[in-house]
């Protein structure tokens, strides 16, 4: 006689389901709320960051605009157009003083206190910045 007792299996199925998805969604919104409360994993690459590069200021292959919180001098913008690089090999060194940007080095030159530090200008696209190239005094040329 017990096999054939009606046990309401779907309808049990249909409740634990309803209550997992209850437990997800008032979970999901805690975090949405509060996700300082919550352990994330950051990554020490430039994978995902989107604060990208614009300008400095009025011209920085001209004037140190990059700087670090105390630091004197600056770097300076070594090109006009931005170098591609692996977002995955780039890591992340420091904010800039403004704290708008992330300052990031290759992989293969971190540590190097004398290599070129890279903004973020695109996807797999960054702007390097170093000590400043020698720009020769303008002449013009005469003709004779």
């Amino acid at each position: 006689m017990a096999a054939n007792e009606i046990r309401d299996t779907p309808g049990r199925l249909l409740l634990g389901w309803a209550v997992l998805m209850t437990a997800l969604v008032i979970l999901a919104w805690r975090i949405h709320l509060h996700p300082a409360d919550y352990e994330w994993t950051e990554y020490p690459t430039a994978l995902g960051d989107t604060n990208y590069y614009t300008a400095l200021g009025k011209e920085d292959r001209y004037e140190p605009n990059l700087r670090f919180t105390g630091q004197d001098k600056g770097a300076y913008r070594r090109a006009t157009d931005p170098v591609e690089f692996d977002d995955a090999t780039m890591l992340k060194l420091a904010l800039d003083v403004t704290g708008g940007h992330l300052v990031y080095q290759r992989a293969e030159d971190f540590g190097n206190a004398r290599a070129s530090v890279y903004l973020k200008s695109g996807e797999n696209r960054y702007i390097e910045f170093g000590a400043r190239k020698f720009y020769p005094p303008y002449e013009p040329k005469i003709a004779p």
